[in-house]
């Protein structure tokens, strides 16, 4: 008996400019029905393209060979009728990225619609009774109400909540989940993998799976093909895998944890920025007069210190507050409360007086292609903020850019390319480099690792480190991955919907959390 899903020396290569270069070589891999089957491998290694294969969505540039079939259908040269009657019914997709996957402009209720109409022919009533069933089915509260939302209006966990929805809409056989979880705070991602397992245990699918975090393949998967370079070098059961690898590949990725910690802090470090009785509040404006009518209370009563050579990592779901309370610290939107750096009252100074203050403090974001201009080469990126600030003005700019480039593990032949021809690593690596050319004191980390593949995160990690070390940085670590915060931090702060809910030393907040919320943040991330 065949496969429900079953891929043979599946091939891809991607020809431009008469020159073909090879994506997946020779992978073969089966789903059955009922089963989870997990692609692991860091990023480039052909997992997304050997899922887009398997019902022809790769773009013209594609030269696909070998075999893929469904339910014993041929899938690879199939005609446009069958690929459209395949594709969204028998075989549904989930994406990383919800927003970028939902259309802006579209309520939730039409884009779920759209599939609903195209491959069960269901309309008005019907159709939307269809869709609050579906909603409901995956955990949306109030579903009746949201149906007529935006995607905005909705939370990331939401948002992936209706990509699952509009991806059972039609019962398929397969779903292909690519990434589903990477953006996820770990309460919001233990949610959705408990959801897909559950979904398909009940409706009888195939699953594959596709991610590059270990953690989320022992929970979930019953199978594992790890990926390198194109090719499949390892396959078992998850168990098997897991406790005896064989591929030093798949060995490499299990270790690939951070781990360790910081330098103890010297007892004589000095205060670098401090906070009190911190508050952000976004006033709700309604009516013609767009009177205040309510606030979004972001930040209430936040206060926290920070010295040199000191990490102190904020963790808690999407919507707790913790970007807010660093963009408060760093003077970047409104706040009322104590504010202090380098020991001056900054609270009223003006956006001149702060001008002086900008290259002591400096933020690295969590895309590192996103926050990277693609019309300026590294070296540009690099040295933007040179000429602005003057550090060190008696050497050259592409001098000083070509030092940080090594300090930060970047090879400085390659300050005139751009960011796409860089990894998501070395991307990191550039934003890094952007803010210690600067000679900063305050360096603010917004998940700054969790884009990036596990061994990647390890590397980040250990640059982070010595840069603290050497330079005696002040870090605030913001994150919801608590392995990486561990590795990190000296301090750890916890915060749920503007509220810290409790704060003290790394161990005493890992080994002996007093709040409730905090051990269900720690219980969701093992």
């Amino acid at each position: 008996m065949s496969a429900l899903l079953d891929v043979k020396d599946l091939r891809v290569g991607f020809r431009q400019d008469g020159k073909l270069t090879e994506a997946v070589r020779g992978v073969s891999f089966s789903v059955e029905r009922g089963e989870t089957v997990a692609l692991v491998g860091e990023s480039g290694s052909g997992k997304s393209v050997s899922a887009l294969s398997t019902v022809s969505l790769l773009g013209d540039s594609a030269e696909v060979s070998g075999s893929v079939t469904y339910d014993g259908q041929q899938m690879i040269g199939a005609d446009e009728k069958l690929l459209r009657k395949v594709r969204g019914n028998d075989i549904s997709f989930i994406f990383q990225e919800p927003m970028t996957s939902l259309n802006p402009l579209h309520t939730i209720e039409k884009q779920l619609g759209e599939s609903i109409a195209l491959h069960q022919g269901l309309t008005g009533d019907a159709a939307r009774a269809r869709i609050i069933e579906l909603l409901e089915q995956v955990g949306i509260q109030d579903a009746a109400t949201r149906v007529t939302s935006y995607p905005h209006q909705l939370s990331g966990g939401q948002r992936q909540r209706v990509m699952i929805a509009m991806a059972l809409a039609n019962e398929p056989d397969v779903l292909i989940a690519d990434e589903p979880t990477t953006a996820l705070d770990v309460t919001i991602q233990a949610q959705i993998l408990d959801l897909l397992k559950d979904l398909k245990d009940r409706m009888g699918m195939g699953l594959l799976f596709i991610t590059h975090d270990l953690g989320v393949v022992r929970r979930i998967a019953d199978r594992v093909c790890v990926m390198q370079n194109g090719e499949i070098v390892e396959t078992g059961p998850t168990a098997e895998i897991f406790d005896a690898p064989k591929h030093p590949y798949t060995i490499k990725l299990l270790s690939a944890e951070p781990s360790g910690a910081p330098a103890p802090l010297p007892g004589d470090a000095k205060p670098v920025a401090r906070t009190e009785h911190l508050k952000v509040w976004f006033p709700i404006q309604a009516g013609l007069l767009r009177r205040t009518v309510g606030y979004v209370k972001a930040v209430n009563d936040a206060s926290l210190s920070v010295r040199a050579g000191e990490t102190i990592g904020i963790v808690g779901e999407s919507g707790s507050g913790k970007t807010t309370l660093a963009l408060a610290l760093m003077r970047l939107i409104s706040s009322e409360g104590e504010i202090t750096f380098m020991g001056d009252d900054v609270r009223k100074w003006s956006t001149r007086q702060l001008r002086s203050l900008r290259k002591d403090m400096q933020i690295v974001f969590q895309d590192p292609f996103g926050s990277l201009s693609p019309r300026m080469t590294c070296a540009q990126i690099i040295s933007e903020g040179l000429g602005i600030h003057r550090v060190d003005p008696d050497r050259a700019p592409r001098d000083l850019v070509r030092d940080v480039m090594i300090e930060v593990g970047l090879d400085p032949e390659t300050m005139d390319r751009y960011p796409h021809e860089f990894s998501g690593g070395q991307r990191q690596r550039i934003a890094i480099a952007r803010a210690m050319v600067l000679r900063p004191r305050l360096l603010v980390l917004d998940e700054p690792t969790s884009a990036l593949d596990m061994t990647v995160q390890v590397q980040i990690v250990d640059l982070l480190r010595k840069l603290q070390e050497k330079y005696g940085l002040a870090y605030i670590f913001i994150s919801h991955d608590l392995k990486v915060v561990r590795a990190m931090s000296h301090h750890v702060m916890v915060m749920k919907r503007g509220d810290v809910i409790e704060q003290g030393p790394v161990e005493q907040i890992f080994d002996a959390p007093r709040d409730e919320y905090t051990r269900t943040l720690l219980q969701a991330a093992t």
